[in-house]
C-alpha cells in the first residue's frame, strides 16, 4: 500500500460457511482493499462520532442558532403589521420548509460519515477508509507523520498528522478528514473519535517506534473549536 495510494468502488468478500462477519480476518472486516502485508499489526481502530462529527465538522449549534436568529424576522414583521398575538407565534413556522431540508441533511451526511468511515492505525500506517458514495482508501507511512497532535472536546476528539515535507495529499482528496484552514499543505485528520479513545496516543506512540524523528506527544486541552494543542516534545 504505496503513500496516498486512493482507491475506490467497493469489493465482494466471500464469507466463511458460517456466513459470520466475525470470522474474517480484521483487515477485510474492516473494508480494506486488501490484506496488511506480513507482519503488519493492526493496533487500532476506529469510527468517527455521528453526535461529534454534528456538533464540530457540519456545526450544528451554529446552524440551529441561525435558523433561531433568522425566526426573529417573521416575528418582527408581523408585529409590525399589527398581527394577533397567535399570528405572530405561530409566524415562525414559515422557516420551516427551508429550516427543515438542510437539518435534515446536515444530520443524514453525519449519520453517513460516522458510518462509511473507518480510521486504522497499525505498526507501520494509518489508513482512511473513507468515502460516503465512493469507497477510497488512504495510506499514510508512519515514517511521513512528524507531528501527531490532538485536541479533546467535550464530546469528542480530533487528531492532526503532520506530514514531513515534500510529502502531501491533495485537499480534494482528504476533505472532510483534513483542517479545512490548511488548503496549499493538507494536514490529514482522525475526526470526531469518542472522548475516552486511545488513538492519539497510539498513534503518537507507533510514530515513535517507527523512527520517524521528532514527534510530539499529544497535549490534550479544552477548547471548543479548533485543534491548536501545545504539544510536548518527546
Amino acid at each position: 500500500m504505496p503513500f496516498a495510494t486512493a482507491t475506490s468502488g467497493t469489493r465482494e468478500t466471500e464469507l466463511s460457511s458460517s456466513d459470520d462477519p466475525n470470522d474474517l480476518p480484521i483487515d477485510i472486516a474492516l473494508g480494506l482493499p486488501g490484506p496488511l502485508p506480513d507482519g503488519e499489526q493492526i493496533l487500532w481502530h476506529g469510527k468517527p462520532d455521528r453526535a461529534a462529527l454534528a456538533r464540530y465538522l457540519f456545526r450544528w449549534p451554529w446552524l440551529t442558532g441561525y435558523f433561531a436568529l433568522f425566526a426573529l424576522l417573521p416575528i418582527a414583521a408581523t408585529a409590525r403589521a399589527g398581527a394577533s398575538v397567535a399570528q405572530i407565534a405561530f409566524s415562525p413556522l414559515l422557516l420551516l420548509p427551508v429550516a427543515l431540508p438542510i437539518a435534515g441533511l446536515v444530520l443524514l451526511f453525519a449519520w453517513l460519515m460516522s458510518r462509511t468511515t473507518t480510521y486504522v492505525i497499525t505498526d507501520r500506517r494509518v489508513v482512511f477508509q473513507v468515502g460516503v458514495a465512493f469507497t477510497r482508501t488512504i495510506n499514510i507511512p508512519l515514517a511521513l507523520v512528524t507531528d501527531v497532535s490532538s485536541r479533546e472536546r467535550k464530546r469528542g476528539i480530533d487528531i492532526a498528522l503532520t506530514l514531513r515535507r515534500p510529502n502531501k495529499i491533495a485537499w480534494l482528496a482528504l476533505w472532510p478528514h483534513a483542517r479545512s484552514t490548511k488548503l496549499s499543505a493538507p494536514v490529514p485528520m482522525l475526526r470526531a473519535l469518542p472522548p475516552a479513545s486511545p488513538a492519539a496516543a497510539i498513534l503518537a506512540d507507533a510514530v515513535r517506534r517507527a523512527g520517524a524523528g521528532a514527534v510530539h506527544v499529544p497535549r490534550i486541552e479544552r477548547s471548543p473549536v479548533g485543534i491548536n494543542a501545545r504539544p510536548e516534545h518527546v
